[in-house]
């Protein structure tokens, strides 16, 4: 407890100082005393008491008890001195108690005052200590500041020497342009000077050659020239013997004639007939070399053809192929009115079919032409283009040949826009054969037909020609799959590559896990496939299994070939 300062002392040191000053002024009375005392027994007295002290004595003397009186005076001054010496003992000893209380007074404020002293350095440490932990608060503040400023300083002379770097490479990378351009003229220019010195020096060698090869030359021509006249001359000799001989037997001349004029009616007569029965035949036994698969009977067949006793099986034509529900109906109408035209004596429709590769637009033609009962013949469009000059006369043989069908024919031609396009940007890059196949295709097809039904597909419909689109009676876009139809198409694919066994009676065992949840995952998985590349994932499935040597198709081994083919799109 630390006691406040009154008058720069404490309550102790007022209390001792207090009674330490009745102490001295207590001395000082005594002091006082004596003095009073001595100055008596000195003589500085009254004298009127000097006399009245002279008669006691007088009287003390005459008194018979005068020496009692005076032994009696004595043990009074006796008893006073002893009581004086009494006094001063207690006066000493009350002086002896105050100094130790004194000392234990001081002692006391001494230990309050080192106590004070060490608060006072504790409160002066501990404000120090504050004061020297805010300086270094500040200090790490300022040293953060700068190091924030140094590095922000650093970042932007960094950013300015990239630009800088960056500058200096496009120059660099500009003149290295320049260097090559330069270069390049410059071996250009060597090369050119260098062709023309050896065109040069060539030319100079030939003027200096050429007498020398023309006297060759006419040395060589004027011997080729006698031989020629001695054959000449000895082929006329011949002549002239064998028409003296005949002259002169007129029988052989006559025969002669005769046999002659025989031999050319018979020559020339076998060749007209020979190609008036090769265009009758070609006419109603021969394939067009454009058709790539008919199922009309032929003498010359090329790809696959049905024979006339092989009568084709009329079932659904949309029982294989999985397209979304509004072109599956309209698709439906127009092949139910294209199948029974003949029968309602209505002419045959026009179809256009277009899309991204693989959404079924082929698959779907081939079933249509296989199925509908009619006769059909399948063409590209690029096999127009190596025949060159023949190919618009082809073209005219196709038409011809197409007919001449009684049932009437389905003519598809896939890759439609291989022939078929022309416009303002392509019409400059098109060949006169190409334009002339498609000046044939529009002869052919501009008015309704009874016997041809005209089925195109390609991936482009954009670039077709707008004649060719005129001509078109209807047309389809085969989008990419959704998800419902993607379900349904690995279903199919699955029951097809997978489940069913191969040509050679090997099956694949299925794992439970891959069940119909897995299919719809695989759908969900394969956003954006078309039909193509999901039989393809299927048949990757197969492939998986029978290269890795095992028999069944696990979850875990589907699952990685998806991994592969969604990580590897261009591979689909």
């Amino acid at each position: 407890m630390r006691w406040p300062r009154l008058g720069g002392q404490s309550p102790v040191q007022s209390a001792a100082s207090n009674e330490g000053k009745e102490a001295k002024d207590k001395l000082e009375d005594d002091k006082k005393d004596k003095d009073k005392n001595a100055a008596d027994a000195n003589g500085f007295f009254d004298p009127e008491m000097l006399e009245r002290g002279a008669s006691a004595l007088k009287e003390l003397d005459a008194s018979p008890h005068a020496t009692s009186a005076f032994q009696l005076a004595a043990m009074q001054e006796k008893t006073t001195q002893m009581a004086s010496q009494k006094e001063a003992e207690s006066n000493i000893s009350q002086r002896m108690a105050f100094s130790e209380q004194l000392g234990i007074v001081q002692a006391e404020e001494s230990r309050k005052t080192i106590s004070h002293t060490a608060d006072q350095e504790r409160d002066t440490a501990r404000y120090k200590a504050e004061v020297e932990q805010q300086l270094q608060s500040r200090k790490l503040e300022h040293q953060k500041n700068q190091l924030e400023t140094q590095l922000q300083r650093e970042h932007d002379q960094w950013v300015r020497q990239e630009a800088i770097r960056v500058q200096n490479e496009l120059q660099v990378e500009e003149e290295r342009k320049k260097t090559l351009l330069r270069k390049a003229e410059l071996d250009r220019e060597a090369i050119l000077a260098s062709a023309q010195a050896a065109a040069k020096g060539e030319a100079k060698g030939e003027r200096e050659n050429v007498e020398i090869r023309m006297r060759e030359m006419r040395a060589k021509k004027a011997e080729e020239r006698q031989t020629k006249l001695e054959a000449i001359e000895a082929c006329f000799s011949g002549l002239s013997e064998g028409a003296t001989a005949l002259f002169e037997d007129r029988s052989k001349t006559v025969a002669l004639v005769s046999g002659l004029t025989a031999l050319a009616l018979g020559v020339y007569g076998a060749r007209g007939a020979i190609r008036v029965v090769s265009t009758v035949a070609e006419q109603r036994l021969g394939q067009p070399p454009l058709v790539r698969e008919t199922s009309r009977w032929s003498l010359r067949p090329s790809g696959t053809t049905f024979w006339p006793w092989a009568t084709a099986k009329k079932a659904d034509v949309f029982e294989n192929i999985v397209l979304e529900q509004e072109l599956a109906e309209r698709l439906r109408w127009t092949t139910n009115a294209l199948l029974s035209a003949q029968d309602n004596g209505t002419p045959f429709r026009h179809l256009l079919l277009h899309g991204p590769p693989g959404t079924g637009k082929t698959l779907f033609a081939r079933t249509l032409a296989r199925q509908s009962g009619l006769d059909y013949a399948v063409m590209s469009g690029g096999d127009l283009g190596p025949l060159g000059s023949t190919g618009p006369n082809e073209l005219h043989k196709l038409f011809a040949w197409a007919q001449q069908s009684k049932k009437g024919l389905i003519l598809f031609i896939d890759e439609a826009d291989a022939f078929l396009r022309r416009g303002r940007s392509a019409e400059a890059a098109m060949s006169e054969d190409a334009r002339n196949a498609l000046s044939v295709f529009l002869h052919h097809t501009g008015t309704e037909s009874a016997r041809i039904a005209v089925v195109l597909a390609t991936n482009v419909p954009s670039v077709l020609d707008r004649a060719v689109l005129d001509r078109m009676d209807e047309q389809f876009e085969f989008p990419l799959p959704q998800y419902q139809e993607r379900v349904q198409m690995m279903n199919m694919f699955m029951d097809r590559y997978i489940l069913a066994p191969t040509k050679r009676g090997h099956s694949i065992q299925i794992d439970p896990a891959l069940d119909d949840k897995f299919v719809q995952e695989l759908a969900k998985k394969t956003e954006g496939f078309s039909g193509r590349q999901l039989a393809k994932l299927a048949l990757a499935f197969q492939s998986a299994v029978f290269g890795s040597g095992t028999t069944k198709l696990t979850q875990g081994l589907a699952e990685t070939v998806l991994s592969w083919r969604l990580a590897n799109p261009s591979s689909n």
